[in-house]
């Protein structure tokens, strides 16, 4: 192979083996984990999901510890020590975006050439996968790594908030990190995303009899409606970012002069400086003239920075299409406007791949599926580019 100082310790035909034989029985795995319902706002059945997960990595080696988090079920963090130099990191999350009563209403099933269920890609599925990939590497006797920390994060269905420092400091200075969300449906995997935030508008206006006196009155539903309108005039053409107004809500009753009214503004960030031009954008739309007796105020949140593609990036991309093509299986890779926890780790400086998961697609929906016939490929790909992972520049 091209992209790495040395040739690989095991051929493709070893790990490919090894690995079929390693997850007999995965599916069974996959269920206890997927019949526990664990949206991020149910951080007893997270923490559940993380305990079980656990106590499957300290079986095969990993020292784990839980940290606790304030507003979250935490952090669980599995260290193993080898006797080379690279510093490898997984990456992955407990939490879906479910409801409770979801695991039991829909329980994974299959159906045809798939399996369905909540979490079965996003990502129960891809946890499963770095799991099996590093019982692989034990069963082969690797040992040519310093350190692999594999982080299961409680809540990055709504942005890391809490645990977004911790999880980086985990991570801080390894060589690769990779993240273990589903791949593309045709098979991709992830080597950049766009950045997410939300701009949260709020016009606060003062209510009134709609038929005796709406003179009175400020409407607060009109003025965010012209904001609205002043908003998609104003990015219509902007390439750094894309928006999408997604709600609106406001008003009690229709013969009321409305006093309040909210709209949420999805934010995808595609350029290196769109972060501030958003910024600016909430500043100017809190500052700009409105209806007489109406305030608005903006509050911008910033859910994942970008992950942009580099060369660090791109070189381990490039691995990652090697190992597959000596595995006899077609890989490419691409970018994608959703986030995830990649984009807090490549933010850092550490070079980050995404979408290691097995194949899979429809996430936060009851089509939600892998295809559980590309898991073992899938396993054997992240063991084979774990052990070819090169140093990063910082490291040599």
């Amino acid at each position: 192979m091209k992209n790495h100082e040395k040739p690989p310790l095991f051929s493709p035909s070893q790990i490919r083996t090894v690995a079929a034989e390693a997850t007999v029985g995965w599916e069974n795995r996959l269920r206890a984990l997927v019949e526990v319902d664990c949206g991020t706002r149910n951080p007893a059945g997270v923490k559940r999901v993380g305990d079980i997960f656990a106590g499957w990595m300290s079986a095969i080696g990993f020292q784990v510890d839980h940290l606790p988090v304030e507003g979250c079920a935490g952090l669980w963090v599995g260290r193993m020590f080898g006797k080379g130099r690279k510093r490898i990191g997984l990456l992955g999350h407990a939490d879906t975006v479910y409801p409770d009563g979801t695991a039991e209403s829909r329980p994974m099933k299959r159906q045809e050439q798939l399996l369905l269920g909540p979490g079965v890609s996003d990502m129960k599925g891809g946890l499963l996968v770095g799991l099996y990939a590093v019982e692989v590497l034990r069963k082969l006797g690797w040992e040519d790594f310093s350190e692999i920390c594999f982080v299961l994060n409680s809540e990055e269905e709504t942005g890391s908030f809490h645990t977004r420092n911790r999880m980086a400091e985990q991570l801080s200075g390894m060589d690769a990190v990779y993240v273990l969300e589903a791949a593309r449906a045709n098979g991709n995997i992830v080597s950049s995303r766009a950045g997410v935030a939300q701009l949260t508008l709020t016009a606060c206006g003062r209510s009134a009899h709609a038929g005796v006196e709406p003179e009175k009155g400020a409407n607060a539903i009109v003025a965010l409606l012209d904001l609205l309108q002043w908003l998609r005039q104003r990015t219509t053409g902007e390439d750094a970012y894309r928006i999408n107004i997604g709600t609106i809500q406001g008003g009690t009753a229709s013969n009321v002069v409305p006093d309040r009214a909210v709209a949420q503004v999805d934010i995808r960030l595609f350029h290196h400086d769109a972060v501030d031009r958003v910024d600016r954008l909430a500043k100017e739309a809190a500052s700009r003239p409105t209806t007489p007796g109406v305030t608005i105020t903006a509050d911008l949140k910033l859910w994942f920075p970008p992950m942009f593609y580099n060369q660090e990036i791109g070189r381990l991309a490039a691995l990652a299409v090697e190992c597959a093509d000596s595995l006899g299986m077609s890989l490419g890779h691409t970018g994608t406007g959703g986030g995830s926890d990649a984009n807090w780790i490549a933010a850092q400086g550490v070079p980050c791949l995404d979408g290691l998961g097995p194949v899979g697609g429809l996430d936060h929906s009851p089509d939600e599926y892998i295809e559980p016939d590309s898991f073992v490929p899938r396993t054997a790909l992240l063991a084979l580019l774990m052990t070819c992972t090169p140093l990063c520049k910082q490291s040599q």
